[in-house]
């Protein structure tokens, strides 16, 4: 049995079927912004439809770039207040002790792969070649730490 092929239909296509309903999600998501951000999703969509493999999906796509478009509008228009720090100096010294008493519960590795992401910056590369491991494993072991962290502090 032959796979079926689903076709890329006319990108306008999409527009007029999908439209109202991507406009009532995007309100829920940013209010009064919602207009802005649907057209800045399809025009997204525009941009990246020629690449799309296949048809399969193009609705839950066109949701996807409408939850981006809105959470990237969201980070535009916050504001953040600056305080004038011209003249005053500062020490480098960021280490309270706190990091490490708020992730001494962890695994020894994912405790260290934790320390190897955020204190040192290192990439996962890096953190993979220092704790012996692949990138995906060393990946894995950030998020573990993360997702161990978000689940203790809530």
């Amino acid at each position: 049995m032959m796979p079926s092929i689903s076709y890329l239909p006319p990108f306008w296509t999409l527009v007029e079927n999908h439209a109202d309903e991507l406009l009532r999600y995007a309100r829920r998501l940013a209010g009064d912004d919602a207009e802005d951000i649907v057209q800045e999703a399809f025009l997204r969509g525009l941009r990246s439809y020629p690449g799309l493999k296949h048809g399969d999906h193009l609705r839950a796509w066109l949701f996807r770039i409408t939850t981006t478009t809105a959470f990237d509008h969201s980070g535009k228009r916050r504001e953040i207040p600056v305080a004038d720090l011209s003249g005053e100096t500062f020490e480098h010294s960021y280490d309270d002790g706190n990091f490490e008493s708020i992730i001494e519960f962890l695994s020894d590795v994912n405790r260290d792969a934790l320390r190897l992401r955020f204190v040192d910056d290192l990439a996962y590369e890096d953190i993979a070649s220092k704790l012996g491991c692949s990138p995906a494993a060393a990946r894995r072991r950030v998020s573990t730490a993360i997702g161990s962290l978000r689940e203790r502090l809530t």
